[in-house]
């Protein structure tokens, strides 16, 4: 160690470079105002939709308001079938026939739907000791619509699973199942 010149260590330069992080900083600050823009942009947006979807609901309201008063409305709703209405006819009278077929891509998808509710710890509580029946009736439902099974037997086991979730009504899950097999024609 008797060799070294500490003398000559003294004479170098340890410091660190000095970075001027100034236009980084700018550069950062100019993204950040550019994302807020575009944020207020967006909220600004959705703003102006949603009060134009109020202001064309307020119009159809005031509409059909109007015409209420006027005694010539009848509001017939989104989901509402086999509906026929009969106007200025005295002692007439009109026979529908209900033909509408069992969709088998529908049953699937709202058969898909309800098992997606098993996994939901509120599933158990929902259906209690009839959970495992309810899990069975709708696996064993969906096997026959993918077969494409006869559509009398399949009708028959939703209206058992409506049956079944009427009957655990007051629950979240089995208002959701009974909702669902609503937009299904099983009569």
């Amino acid at each position: 160690m008797s060799n070294i010149d500490f003398d000559k260590l003294k004479s170098m330069n340890f410091a660190l470079p000095e970075y001027d992080l100034r236009p980084m900083q700018s550069h950062i600050a100019q993204l950040n105002r550019q994302q807020e823009q575009a944020i207020r942009a967006i909220e600004q947006a959705r703003e102006e939709k949603e009060a134009e979807e109020l202001r064309r609901h307020n119009e159809i309201v005031a509409a059909l308001k109007e015409a209420g008063e006027k005694g010539a409305t009848i509001v017939v709703g989104d989901n509402a079938k086999d509906v026929q209405i009969q106007q200025n006819t005295t002692g007439s009278t009109q026979v529908i026939q209900n033909t509408e077929e069992l969709d088998y891509e529908r049953v699937r998808n709202v058969l898909t739907e309800i098992c997606e509710y098993f996994a939901l710890p509120q599933f158990q509580s929902a259906f209690g000791g009839n959970s495992d029946n309810v899990k069975s009736i709708v696996k064993e439902t969906l096997n026959a619509v993918e077969k494409k099974e006869d559509k009398t037997l399949i009708k028959k086991s939703l209206r058992v699973l409506r049956e079944i979730a009427i009957g655990a009504a007051g629950n979240l899950i089995s208002s959701g199942v009974v909702a669902l097999l609503g937009t299904l024609p099983i009569g």
